[in-house]
């Protein structure tokens, strides 16, 4: 870890680990953490009482305070004990938390920095991942949870669409070497999410017209939606200097030669100690 102490971890998770086993059980970064930390910690005495505010934390699932998508890098926060835990939810939920990510874009933004401000709902489409939302996208939506059997995926569908916003700033305009003599434009942004929903910080570069390089889902030919929902058209209209087809195409190419992760990061996380107040921040650079 980067950091750790008797109440809290701070750890780099690489891109493609995830953060937790979900459904399957599978290998995740809170497995080790738990296993490594808080297990010995629980089974080698002298311990502290699991049942009052300061006790270590002996279930791993009770350590998650965050967490990001398996092909994002960086900064995740993990408590160790029960009071950690408690302070640590209320202060994400109170907004204490700070947080930015640098990402690599697709194209050349030329705007040196500004707020995405794109409301985000379930894609019914392509679920179970997101896309800006639309009267149109929201109308479908409600229709197409009608005729699902699964009462759990109807819930999941259903959720209306909510506000989201991302701040962006232009942190450097670079080239993808192709060989040859050739390269390819993209830029480096730092993004800050004022809201935190789901693939947000994905689905906004998207809708914007500059996917984040080597995203397998939002970037071209993925899984989901492409443009982050809007249609060509809209795009053409909103974003007309966006990455060009031809372009996304050509990155691609460099991405698959290259094995490239995506180029997404938890850069920065700055937050107050859940037990002592103190200020800490943390910083880790992107491998890309």
């Amino acid at each position: 870890p980067l950091y750790t102490d008797d109440d809290m971890l701070v750890t780099n998770k690489p891109s493609g680990v995830l953060t937790v086993p979900g459904v399957n059980d599978n290998p995740s970064l809170l497995t080790h953490v738990f296993h490594t930390y808080n297990n010995a910690a629980t089974t080698t005495p002298p311990h502290r009482d699991t049942d009052t505010d300061d006790g270590i934390i002996d279930v791993a699932d009770k350590m998650i305070v965050h967490r990001l998508d398996m092909d994002t890098s960086g900064l995740v926060l993990f408590a160790r004990t029960t009071r950690a835990l408690k302070n640590l939810h209320a202060a994400f939920r109170e907004h204490k938390v700070t947080k930015s990510y640098v990402a690599l874009v697709c194209g050349t933004v030329y705007d040196e920095e500004g707020v995405i401000d794109l409301a985000l709902q379930r894609d019914h489409a392509h679920p179970p991942f997101m896309r800006c939302a639309t009267p149109r996208s929201e109308e479908e939506a409600r229709e197409v949870v009608k005729g699902l059997q699964s009462a759990g995926y109807r819930k999941l569908m259903a959720k209306k669409a909510k506000e989201s916003r991302t701040r962006f700033k232009v942190l450097g305009r670079e080239r993808l070497d192709r060989g040859g003599g050739s390269s390819c434009e993209v830029t480096r942004l730092e993004l800050v999410p004022v809201t935190g929903r789901t693939h947000q910080l994905r689905v906004h570069c998207a809708a914007m017209g500059h996917p984040i390089v080597a995203d397998p889902a939002y970037g071209l030919m993925g899984e989901a939606n492409a443009n982050g929902g809007f249609e060509e058209h809209v795009m053409d209209e909103i974003a007309p200097r966006r990455a060009s087809l031809n372009l996304q195409k050509d990155i691609l190419e460099i991405v698959k030669e290259r094995d490239m992760c995506m180029c997404l990061h938890a850069a920065e996380l700055g937050l107050d100690h859940p037990v002592t107040g103190e200020r800490m921040f943390f910083r880790t650079e992107p491998a890309f």
